[in-house]
């Protein structure tokens, strides 16, 4: 097997991460690589493991996607669905994520399970809130049973196009990283991308960017006119759909963003070429910053509040 190699490729994830803390940036590109490795060194495993982790917040979206992921290639597949099945299914793997980090058996596959950043940090919630968690996760589901955009896919699910696919594509000279929750044909030579939410809050600015990301995607690598594509963005927390153009204006802003931003990266590398990074052109935020209390690298980053 070829030996993996630490690459910059840019995406929406890595830069928000890069717009926050940069140190917790650098422990999430360089300082936790190879941190997977039996013989790591154990700072690098640290960090890796710390990467890993989840909270209940981010979880309950991962898990709401993959089950809308689960039922969608149902679809495409022709089989029927099973919403009482895929409840129950969903709700027992997300019992056992909870138990699975609580006992630490996580730890053993870390690439693999599901940690949380409560249980490795010891901090205390209430099994209330565990509860709550998993009663959003089964409003969530089912809520997207009822959905109106799910239930146009379940009319016509030989338009679908992609579900969660991880496509790797050029912006000038950077590459990007992009994974489109679902990517529907219209039926008239065009495209709608759907993008699902499941947090409180998410800014309309925020959305069209990784839209017109979304954008550069489907006109550039597969073709299709920049005046034929649709972008929907489903909240299925509050129940919302909301349509956003994805037309010349988006795409071109998406390309700036991500050329600005890789340069920006670039800046700091010790070695471009090579992708490495020496922890000190990261700086920590101040000690004290709020941040530091929900960071998954607060231990890595010796900010552990005891």
């Amino acid at each position: 097997m070829a030996e993996l190699k630490n690459e910059l490729v840019w995406s929406h994830s890595r830069a928000r991460t890069f717009s926050g803390c940069l140190r917790a940036y650098w422990f999430t590109y360089y300082g936790s690589w190879g941190g997977w490795s039996a013989d790591a060194p154990a700072a690098s495993r640290a960090a890796y493991v710390q990467k890993k982790l989840t909270t209940r917040a981010m979880w309950t979206g991962t898990v709401v996607h993959g089950a809308a992921e689960a039922a969608i290639r149902r679809l495409a597949s022709g089989a029927t669905l099973d919403l009482e099945g895929g409840v129950r299914g969903t709700l027992q793997r997300a019992k056992e994520d909870i138990e699975g980090s609580a006992s630490g058996a996580w730890l053993q596959r870390p690439a693999k399970r599901t940690g949380f950043r409560e249980h490795y940090y010891g901090e205390t919630v209430e099994p209330a809130a565990w509860d709550a968690a998993l009663a959003e996760i089964e409003r969530q589901v089912r809520g997207l049973h009822e959905n109106k955009v799910f239930r146009r896919i379940a009319q016509v699910p030989e338009r679908v196009m992609e579900v969660e696919e991880l496509r790797r594509f050029h912006v000038g000279n950077a590459e990007v990283y992009a994974s489109l929750d679902v990517l529907m044909a219209d039926g008239a030579g065009g495209v709608v991308i759907i993008d699902w939410k499941t947090g409180e809050a998410h800014s309309d600015e925020v959305i069209a960017a990784q839209l017109g990301v979304y954008g550069i995607y489907v006109t550039q690598e597969l073709g299709v006119p920049t005046d034929r594509v649709k972008a929907m963005h489903v909240n299925l927390r509050h129940g919302t759909q909301t349509l956003h153009p994805v037309g010349p204006a988006e795409i071109d802003a998406a390309r700036e963003e991500i050329e600005a931003s890789v340069a920006a990266m670039r800046a700091l590398l010790t070695d471009i070429p090579r992708n490495t990074a020496n922890m000190d052109a990261y700086p920590t935020v101040p000690e004290g910053d709020a941040r530091c209390r929900y960071c998954s690298f607060r231990r890595s980053c010796e900010r552990e509040i005891g």
